[in-house]
């Protein structure tokens, strides 16, 4: 890289300067406000109108001298479209820390975002206090990711969680001596800080969404493709009023960034203590008294250097001073800035990324001052360019942008990043990792929910088409009925079939008539089943009783009413006579020895009489005889048939 003892490249930036003098400034009214604020303004960069219903996000930047708004909407995955922005000056009377400035931020807000229902509003927050570190850990589980990052931030920068907030994103793979480790964005900011700045959009009625800081703002300008993604390293240099900041992108993803303690204020020192010294010298040539340097005095002389800051009068000191008066005053600054940046970009070749910084990308909080870009790239041999994400080269930018002060779209860089943002890929001190894995956790829990209740719904749906099925084969079946049933002819009828029941009942026999009809065959097959093997039935003689006939001519239900009215006037414990009982007599023989013929027989007896259809056994015969050989027993039993 090249060194700040070339002087040679000051003497080339003299020359350009003294190119691009300027014509003296016409005079002013004396009582001029020696820092007017911009022109209060409200510009709408696409007049398409958009839905009150569809989510739009709102940057929002509060600096020292401004409030600046703007407000994006998406229109594709990763592209989004600004809508308007917006740019309020601040006094000292209304400035952040003063009791109207809650107010005023809910009244602007309101005016600004309209009929919008669904606002998502980012905010920037100082950068003074928060520390970007990129550390690599071992390549660990997904679990154990927060805890290796938790401590190895604390080892290396000590703090206390309950006063310091702490969020982490996961870069990239990097190989380390061979090692795989992860490459990882870890950020810490005071928490006090956070919610403030969080309490004080709530007391204006506008929750945040998300808090970042502007290293991350210029990142969303990069991974949102609003401005080209540089395929090498970059740095940008923003200048501010007490201290500056350099913060170098790598593939578009914040790599480094570092705080130096020189900026505006101090240029606006140098500039002071040459303003004093030439009163001095002066009241030392005339002996006349000069009027005191106060430093918005020196500031004014500072700002008139841009194209675009307020020229300087007749009235106001350092009127004499050229363009290369003044850059001579603030020329040690700007070798500081530049001293410190090149030891920023040799220690991030030699420890983080051995990439070399090829281009450079510069704004301010002061007006813009095009050879101040010049000077920090010629020094730093490198391309330098100004962070104009307004630059109506770029794509999507509408013309109406290219009336404004080149000073005023710079100074809008960190609100237009906000507006960009989304917690996907913008880190949220609002949202920190613990928020995120909660998230994760509870969609878990939802995502199991709903395939459960898909499961569920799945076998209801299949549950239904299964009864639509069987109702479809009831209604095929139905008509294969009907079909049938129109074969028949005549068609017959409810009131038919009721008379066909009732002749049917008619008909029927009564229970007496049947037991009468079938007693000889449950005869014979209860004895059959009641004899054993070793009893041979010789001879069978049954006597039985007929059925009593109606000799009346009653019909079949006659007979029943008039059994059931012979069974009630029997007498108490007797069985109904449903005619004459009939008898048995049985002739067999016992086989087997000599000494079991007379209990095979006493068995054969006592089974006979557990049978409920014989009563009153009577043993007529019994004697043993001698046949084939063998002694048997020869027996005669009779049987009374028990009444139906």
């Amino acid at each position: 890289m090249a060194r700040m003892s070339d002087i040679t490249s000051t003497e080339k930036l003299l020359d350009l300067i003294r190119k691009k003098k300027p014509e003296p400034p016409p005079a002013v009214p004396a009582d001029h406000a020696p820092f007017p604020p911009p022109p209060k303004k409200i510009r709408t960069a696409f007049p398409r109108k958009v839905g009150i219903m569809k989510a739009v996000t709102v940057g929002v930047d509060i600096s020292h001298d401004a409030l600046r708004l703007v407000k994006t909407v998406r229109i594709a995955d990763n592209r989004r479209q600004m809508l308007e922005y917006y740019t309020l000056p601040l006094h000292p009377w209304n400035r952040r820390g003063t009791p109207a400035f809650p107010n005023l931020l809910k009244n602007e807000l309101s005016r600004f975002c309209g009929s919008h229902q669904r606002i998502d509003t980012w905010a920037v927050m100082s950068a003074a206090n928060a520390s970007v570190r990129h550390i690599r850990i071992p390549k660990v589980a997904k679990s154990e990711i927060e805890n290796v990052v938790f401590w190895s931030v604390k080892k290396e920068a000590p703090f206390n969680e309950k006063e310091t907030l702490l969020d982490f994103e996961v870069l990239e793979e990097v190989v380390e001596q061979d090692v795989p480790k992860w490459l990882v964005m870890a950020c810490t900011a005071p928490r006090r800080e956070v919610e403030e700045l969080k309490n004080l959009f709530l007391k204006a009625g506008f929750p945040l969404a998300g808090i970042s800081i502007v290293p991350f703002a210029v990142q969303n300008l990069f991974r949102a493709e609003w401005m080209p993604t540089p395929a090498g390293t970059v740095a940008s240099l923003f200048i501010g009023n007490d201290f500056s900041r350099i913060d170098i992108y790598s593939k578009g993803n914040l790599a480094m960034t570092r705080g130096i303690k020189a900026g505006i204020n101090s240029m606006v020192e140098s500039v002071l203590d040459a303003l004093l010294e030439q009163n001095r010298r002066t009241e030392e040539e005339t002996g006349e008294k000069q009027a005191v340097v106060s430093p918005e005095q020196a500031r004014k002389v500072l700002f008139s250097l841009s194209p675009d800051g307020e020229p300087l009068t007749g009235q106001d000191a350092g009127y004499h001073l050229t363009q290369e008066d003044k850059h001579r005053i603030i020329l040690p600054v700007m070798q500081r800035l530049v001293r410190q940046i090149d030891r920023t970009f040799e220690y991030y070749e030699a420890n983080v990324n051995p990439s070399r910084v090829g281009k450079i990308f510069v704004s301010s909080a002061m007006s813009i001052y095009p050879p101040l870009t010049a000077y920090m790239g010629e020094q730093l041999g490198i391309e330098s360019e100004l962070l104009n994400p307004f630059d109506p080269a770029l794509p999507g930018i509408s013309a109406q942008f290219r009336g404004e002060s080149l000073s005023e779209r710079v100074t809008l860089a960190p609100a237009l990043g906000m507006a960009l943002s989304d917690r996907n890929r913008t880190p949220n001190l609002l949202f920190t990792y613990k928020d995120r894995e909660r998230l994760a956790v509870r969609k878990r829990a939802g995502l199991a929910s709903f395939a459960a209740f898909a499961l569920l719904a799945a076998a209801a749906a299949g549950f239904f088409l299964y009864e639509l099925g069987m109702i479809s084969v009831k209604k095929a079946e139905i008509s294969r009925l009907q079909r049938e049933l129109a074969q028949y002819q005549p068609r017959i009828s409810r009131n038919d079939v009721m008379q066909i029941a009732a002749q049917a009942g008619q008909r029927r026999y009564s229970p007496g008539a049947y037991s009468e009809r079938y007693r000889s065959m449950a005869v014979i097959g209860e004895l059959s089943a009641l004899t054993p093997n070793d009893i041979r039935l010789l001879t069978l003689k049954a006597d039985l009783a007929p059925a009593r006939t109606d000799k009346t001519g009653s019909t079949p239900e006659e007979t029943v009413q008039r059994e059931r009215k012979d069974a009630v006037k029997a007498a108490p414990g007797e069985p109904p006579q449903a005619g004459k009982a009939g008898s048995v007599v049985v002739e067999g023989i016992v086989l087997g020895s000599r000494q079991s013929l007379d209990a095979s027989l006493a068995g054969y007896i006592t089974r006979l009489q557990a049978s409920p259809l014989f009563r009153q056994i009577t043993v007529q015969k019994n004697s043993v005889e001698r046949a084939r050989k063998r002694d048997v027993l020869h027996f005669t039993i009779s049987l009374k048939i028990a009444s139906a």
